[in-house]
């Protein structure tokens, strides 16, 4: 038997047609029966009536919502039917397996709570806000993965186990590997590197950890990561490719149904974006009346935590570099810079509703300067060994970034929590599904 996709139907009007999916929804209207179908490439409409005889109809009277079905019917057009102005005049319908356990209705009610709602993720899934969210997802990692195809970049997939720090050793991950001490992987930065000498520019997307005890709206434990390193490139340089890379992907779903659905009020970024010094940010948090968590404004030297920075991105109104961090406040592998060694050559990426997407920097490549900065942060070169030798043998000026793709979709999307962003969040809480 020849099953068509729901896709499919609209050019099917007239036609009888078998199709196969779920139930969404179950409708009972005097002695007629609606159903929302659902498959794997939209919904559509189909109605059973009487007249398809007493035994189908009895079978037709027992499905309940999420049941999946096998469906025969005569494709129609109607415009008053929802999703595709078509309806399926049904001739037989039976359940694939087993009719749905009607407990389902009481699996997630309109009252219900966040932590239902995370605790039946697996269910949460099948309705159309969140499916269509993953579905955007799909197309802005596809959106970000052309970009780099489209300059020669070869993916790669570093390991997700390493025994070295990146982020900080605070927040790692640590678990015994048989007998030795290894970690979730904060980045995968370091390894990008050791291939420029030999891919050229490389990128990949994975997961990355960070043990972040950290419960606001923007955080998860474990999200993808998209990171990219390039030969050759300066600070300068680095700037100018991420823009690029944005306002590309940003247009590469601007004009999809789903965008305009999800989000319609978005707006295309532009070139060039905002740039904003460290310490110039120090003084326009104060000039904008935006103060710390602690209630008093920050000085020159303080991290400029996620409210203050979100707020100030948010007053700015567009897609803001913060860049020239205090040498020290960034990671060992950063760039200092070689005009004023008080700052690095690093650059966080803001975008209104969600504040930093993107961290990057040009990479330090001195072998002198990265030992010293190694011994400022207490790190041991022992373990970095093959990281110290890239500068070692053909050290060339290189950058790099690494990309929150949850928090890109939660901006796109204007989400609320980033937890909808992803399938199954990991929070500092939670670990289930």
């Amino acid at each position: 038997m020849e099953y068509k996709a729901i896709k499919e139907l609209p050019t099917k009007a007239g036609e009888l047609v078998t199709i196969r999916g779920w139930l969404h929804r179950v409708r009972r209207q005097g002695k007629l029966i609606f159903f929302i179908i659902r498959d794997y490439s939209g919904y559509v409409q189909a109605v059973a009536k009487p007249s398809i005889g007493k035994a189908k109809f009895v079978i037709a009277e027992q499905l309940t919502r999420e049941t999946a079905i096998i469906a025969t019917g005569l494709v129609k057009e109607d415009k008053r039917a929802p999703y595709l102005g078509l309806e399926i005049q049904i001739k037989s319908i039976q359940p694939a397996l087993n009719i749905a356990s009607p407990e389902l209705e009481q699996e997630i009610r309109p009252d219900s709570g966040p932590q239902v709602y995370l605790d039946k993720r697996h269910l949460v899934l099948r309705g159309e806000r969140a499916s269509d969210i993953m579905r955007f997802r799909d197309l802005t990692t596809r959106g970000f993965r052309k970009f780099f195809f489209e300059r020669d970049f070869v993916e790669v997939t570093p390991s997700t186990i390493v025994q070295t720090q990146v982020e900080g050793g605070s927040t790692l991950f640590g678990f015994k590997y048989f007998e030795q001490d290894a970690y979730l992987t904060q980045s995968s930065q370091l390894y990008l590197e050791t291939l420029l000498s030999s891919l050229g520019n490389v990128f990949c997307i994975l997961p990355s950890f960070r043990a972040e005890k950290s419960r606001t709206r923007r955080h998860l434990t474990e999200y993808t990561h998209i990171e990219a390193e390039m030969p050759w490139f300066d600070f300068e340089d680095l700037l100018n490719f991420m823009e690029d890379m944005i306002i590309q992907v940003f247009t590469s779903v601007y004009n999809h149904p789903l965008r305009i659905q999800l989000n319609p009020d978005l707006q295309l970024p532009t070139k060039p974006f905002e740039r904003v010094s460290y310490e110039r940010a120090i003084e326009l948090l104060k000039e904008y009346g935006i103060k710390g968590e602690n209630g008093a404004f920050l000085e020159y030297g303080d991290d400029i935590t996620e409210g203050p920075e979100r707020t100030l991105v948010d007053t700015i109104g567009k897609p803001t570099y913060l860049t020239y961090f205090p040498t020290g406040m960034k990671p060992f592998y950063m760039k200092v810079n070689e005009t004023n060694p008080e700052v690095m050559n690093a650059a966080d990426l803001l975008l209104p509703g969600v504040g930093e997407i993107i961290g990057s920097s040009q990479r330090e490549d001195n072998l002198e300067v990265l030992l010293e900065r190694m011994k400022e942060e207490n790190l041991s070169p022992e373990p970095y060994y093959w990281y110290i030798d890239q500068r070692k043998y053909g050290s060339v000026t290189h950058s790099g970034f690494g990309l929150g793709l949850e928090r890109f979709v939660q901006a796109m999307l204007n989400l609320d929590h980033i937890r909808e962003a992803c399938l199954y969040p990991r929070l500092i809480n939670r670990a289930t599904p």
